[in-house]
């Protein structure tokens, strides 16, 4: 099979294209259709005509891989051009101070320090590719996006300080991103900032103990994507927690 090379320009025509995008979508179904649920001896008697058989749906087998492939790099590659554009948003959150006093907590809920913002570069260098792309492709493309939001806010979240009322903050910011995003595609994303709504869980306890009630067998429904060891760095976080405290939990 040829190498399929995919530009800019070639992979948002695949992402976008239907026909295209069908061929890739169903390939793979109909190869394994085919392959399941035919019976090949009793259509395809004569052995030569089986192998024959046998040697195309490999074949489409490969392009349908191949397919796949170029439709990633694409994806990619779009991901690599729009990411930049939101970065700088995103970076300006390093400057946030979420030691709040109760004056400053209220004054964010009129005066939104950052999400807006942020969530206003996304709309502007992301939302005009929808109805260029398949309802799939521009799925996917958001979930790539908010795989770069997420990772780059759990970076700069670990490196702040928080008051009670810090974490609250955080609380309302992340709700709001799942709210936003939630409405950009038709996936769940909820699963996405997971630690980030963890991180905020911890960080608006009263105090340190608090944890064990939402740990191990008290933690009922909730997956913790947070390990022991992240679970003591958040609670470090908290300018009113005690290291002591901290290091005698068992978790």
């Amino acid at each position: 099979m040829p190498t399929i090379y995919c530009d800019n320009l070639g992979a948002t025509f695949l992402s976008k294209n239907p026909v295209l995008h069908s061929k890739v979508k169903h390939a793979a179904v109909d190869i394994h259709f085919v392959r399941h649920h035919v019976n090949i001896k009793k259509v395809f008697p004569a052995p030569a005509d089986r192998e024959r058989v046998k040697s195309c749906l490999s074949e489409l087998n490969e392009m349908n891989n191949g397919f796949k492939k170029a439709l990633n790099i694409g994806l990619e590659q779009l991901v690599a051009t729009v990411t930049p554009r939101i970065r700088p948003m995103l970076d300006t959150v390093a400057t946030i101070s979420y030691e709040l006093s109760e004056s400053e907590y209220a004054d964010n809920e009129v005066n939104d320090p950052w999400v807006q913002r942020l969530l206003h570069a996304v709309e502007t260098n992301v939302a005009w590719l929808q109805p260029l792309m398949t309802a799939n492709n521009y799925d996917s493309l958001v979930h790539l996006i908010i795989d770069f939001v997420v990772k780059r806010l759990e970076v700069i979240m670990m490196q702040k300080r928080f008051s009670q009322l810090g974490g609250l903050q955080l609380d309302r910011d992340v709700r709001a991103l799942v709210s936003y995003f939630s409405n950009m595609t038709q996936r769940t994303v909820r699963d996405k900032f997971a630690r980030l709504t963890q991180m905020a869980t911890i960080l608006n306890l009263e105090k340190v103990s608090e944890i064990l009630d939402f740990w191990g067998e008290n933690s009922g429904p909730m997956t913790w994507r947070l390990t022991p060891a992240e679970v003591r760095r958040v609670l470090s976080l908290r300018v009113d927690f005690k290291s002591e405290a901290i290091a005698a939990l068992k978790l």
